[in-house]
């Protein structure tokens, strides 16, 4: 009879604590990355005894009610919503964010509520700092993990190397030109084109390309800055095959003196090397690596995690890689609050790569929670239940104690 009061007692506790989880998954429904959790039961033994009769078992087990054994987590992916915040971000599909605080541990998460603090560092609400690696001008990730930092603002830098890019063309049906190039003498040149340069103080200049078709698939090239016509500061020749595309011809090194004696010399290179000749129409088409200082205008993620800077001098910045982590087991990961999860111990380290590789991240998106609250209201409903048959045990259990507690009236 007592056996039966704690069995039931047993299923009070458990049911309790299923009800406790229940209300825990109900109450985040909101919560941007929660995982649900989830409740296992596992049964108790209050006796067990195995006889035999003619080689045959008999077995008296008697049960002891059940307990919660273990909660576990649900990492399937919750639905997105749109913020149009680009430094809100979502994973789609494995893994978490990594934000690490002033101690220099690093939690995991995946709420993506990030921004801009006041020192450029992108940081989630609880001003835990986003891990990624920086990038170089390639978009090549350079250094260890650490601190996304986004500057508020570029220095100039002067401009070192000019790439004639497609559709560049020099019209194969241009006429040759024998007499001596004369930049005054429109005559003595086929096509004349500028493009703005910048020094070490971000001061913009303008260059100009002179073209002169020489021989049959020979070109001379020649240089000019800021219209001054008296100074040719660089020239050289190029050759093309007879299908039209680039043959040989040293790169055009410009060594530019400027009249801002405060600036650095400008020493430029200019690649000839994608340009074409063709039977087209002149085209001039090229990139060039200097800029003015820049204050930061936005931000852009892209789905493979990399992360770049829009500044007001128009270049577009090339800043961090984002990195995701997953684990082999993510049941080794324990809820710390605020989103964040720990490993339950540090032998536990996880996998960890740039953005893109195991998930898209998805910019101007959040990750909702994947509490299904329909379920949980029939889990609800379910535990209730539960909890009051074992209470009815209870009553019972007390009712027949009662009735035993009579027999000796």
């Amino acid at each position: 009879m007592m056996q039966s009061l704690y069995t039931a007692i047993s299923g009070l506790n458990g049911n309790k604590q299923w009800l406790d989880v229940i209300s825990d998954n109900i109450a985040n429904v909101n919560t941007v990355g929660f995982k649900a959790e989830r409740v296992t039961f596992e049964d108790l033994v209050a006796r067990s005894l195995t006889t035999f009769g003619n080689n045959t078992p008999k077995n008296m087990e008697i049960g002891g009610g059940s307990f919660v054994a273990v909660t576990t987590k649900d990492f399937s992916q919750g639905s997105f919503q749109t913020t149009n915040i680009p430094t809100d971000l979502a994973l789609d599909g494995e893994g978490f964010f990594m934000v690490k605080d002033n101690q220099g541990v690093t939690y995991y998460t995946r709420a993506g509520q990030f921004r801009l603090d006041a020192n450029g560092d992108l940081v989630n609400v609880d001003g835990m700092k986003l891990q990624g690696w920086k990038l170089d001008n390639n978009g090549n990730m350079v250094g260890a993990l650490g601190n996304i930092n986004i500057p508020y603002s570029v220095d100039p830098k002067g401009t070192t190397k000019i790439n004639m890019a497609e559709p560049t063309n020099l019209d194969s049906r241009s006429q040759v030109i024998t007499a001596t190039f004369d930049p005054n003498d429109s005559t003595t040149f086929n096509y004349v084109n500028s493009m703005t340069v910048y020094d070490s103080l971000g001061n913009p200049h303008t260059l100009s390309l002179y073209f002169q078709k020489s021989a049959a698939n020979t070109w001379n090239v020649y240089a000019y800055v800021d219209n001054d016509l008296t100074n040719q500061v660089g020239s050289g020749t190029l050759t093309f095959n007879s299908d039209g595309t680039y043959a040989s011809g040293s790169p055009i090194n410009l060594s530019i003196t400027l009249t801002n004696g405060a600036a650095t010399p400008l020493a430029i290179t200019v690649d000839f090397t994608k340009t074409k000749q063709v039977a087209s129409d002149f085209i001039f088409y090229a990139s060039q690596d200097g800029y003015a200082k820049g204050d930061l205008l936005g931000v852009a993620v892209a789905e493979d995690g990399t992360i770049k800077g829009m500044y007001s001098n128009g270049s577009v910045q090339n800043i961090a890689r984002l990195g995701v982590a997953t684990f082999k087991d993510k049941e080794m990961l324990v809820r710390k609050g605020n989103n964040l999860y720990l490993p339950n111990t540090q032998a536990f380290t996880p996998v960890i790569t740039p953005g893109g590789v195991l998930s898209k991240v998805r910019s101007g998106f959040l990750e909702l929670s994947n509490v299904d609250i329909s379920r949980e209201f029939i889990n609800l409903i379910i535990a209730q239940r539960a909890y009051q048959a074992n209470a009815r045990v209870i009553t019972t259990d007390d009712q027949i104690l009662q009735e035993a507690m009579n027999i000796k009236r």
